[in-house]
């Protein structure tokens, strides 16, 4: 019996115009009222994870950062971060490349003044503008709050760049979170080790969770619950774990799935 349902984000439970519809948020209404705990899982910032888990009427905790940060919506509850010298090395290579990062550092996501601009008007999502640091030395900007290395989220084609030396750092790991981006976090850390702190919290066992995703970074999540339910467009791979495929996104995906765990 599913008593927990995990919801990533992007793909996922946002449409493609990146909103949460009146659909899903009747589905989550409905399960929460059936007794359900539905949770945010997702790869950006905490801040943006309590927003939207706000707007969608989902319970409290939630998991962010790509499985790097458990909060209640207001604290930290705990937290995975990149250990040193890898953090510092995995900065200095991406910036040396020159594409677009964010640095997420703790509860601060750091972006270069260029690409704050790109997405001011690309990426209108209030949550994220409110809590951005615009800064051209992360590094520096990071050493003078003594701030940790929680994850990298590099925005790539990434056949053009030599992604193995961030691989080969210690104490790493790489996954994606869609077919132009690259994302680092601490070795062992995944949506699945965050989601199964939550549970815990909450007192209902894995095999009794269901998660929602669409990407490779969903996949430790999937294959840890009892349900794994793939949105339709995902990719091969992801979709190979799937105990059930939901519509895409821009189809009510997330409705679906999430009324499927009712039935």
């Amino acid at each position: 019996m599913i008593k927990l349902i995990s919801l990533d984000l992007d793909g996922t439970l946002l449409d493609p115009k990146g909103r949460v519809t009146d659909a899903s948020k009747a589905a989550i209404a409905k399960a929460r009222a059936a007794g359900l705990r539905v949770v945010i899982n997702t790869g950006r910032d905490c801040h943006e994870a309590a927003w939207f888990a706000r707007e969608a009427g989902c319970d409290t905790l939630n998991a962010s950062t790509g499985g790097g940060m458990v909060s209640d919506g207001e604290q930290v509850l705990r937290q995975w971060d990149v250990p040193e010298p890898s953090g510092r090395r995995a900065v200095e290579l991406c910036l040396g490349w020159g594409f677009d990062l964010m640095v997420f550092a703790g509860e601060k996501t750091l972006v270069s003044s260029a690409y704050k601009k790109y997405l001011d008007r690309y990426y209108p999502f209030p949550a994220f503008h409110a809590h951005a640091v615009v800064t051209n030395d992360p590094l520096g900007y990071m050493a003078e709050h003594n701030l940790p290395l929680t994850k990298l989220h590099g925005e790539l084609d990434p056949t053009q760049y030599p992604l193995d030396q961030l691989a080969a750092l210690p104490g790493v790991a790489l996954t994606t979170s869609s077919s132009h981006d690259v994302e680092l976090v601490a070795a062992g850390t995944d949506k699945g080790k965050a989601l199964a702190l939550i549970a815990q919290r909450y007192g209902v066992p894995l095999e009794d969770c269901a998660a929602v995703g669409d990407s490779a970074n969903d996949l430790e999540v999937l294959r840890a619950v009892g349900t794994p339910i793939v949105m339709g467009d995902a990719p091969e791979k992801v979709k190979a774990v799937a105990a059930r495929v939901a519509p895409s996104n821009a189809k009510e995906g997330a409705a679906w799935a999430i009324l499927s765990c009712l039935e």
